[in-house]
């Protein structure tokens, strides 16, 4: 913050700053003022680079981070979700991808398994 009190403007191109600070803002407690600013903050400045000519897929990160914030969503449905995204980006990395595919099924499994075991 600057010497008003204030946010700096300069973390207004840091959009995954932003993304985080408006996540972190979620988490207050009643009565943190300054939480509340940097949520109003985060969600203004991350819908206007929505209006702008932003990469595709920041876009897309942007657009579902606003929709609901990542501790109301179900993990499992979200780390589909990240796999999906990551998986349509030019730059991905083949081995990480089949590693977090991997890993997905695997945890994927064991709640079957658990849950056959359990409905018996």
């Amino acid at each position: 913050m600057d010497d008003k009190g204030n946010f700096k403007t300069i973390f207004y191109n840091d959009v995954k700053g932003l993304l985080s600070l408006y996540e972190a803002s979620f988490l207050s407690m009643d009565g943190e003022g300054i939480l509340d600013e940097a949520q109003h903050f985060a969600t203004h400045h991350l819908k206007q680079k929505l209006n702008q000519n932003i990469n595709k897929h920041l876009a897309e990160e942007i657009a579902h981070a606003l929709e609901l914030p990542l501790h109301c969503r179900m993990l499992r449905l979200e780390t589909r979700w990240f796999i999906d995204t990551y998986e349509r980006r030019e730059n991905m990395n083949p081995l990480l991808l089949e590693l977090a595919k991997l890993d997905f099924n695997i945890v994927q499994k064991i709640y079957q398994d658990e849950l056959k075991e359990l409905s018996r």
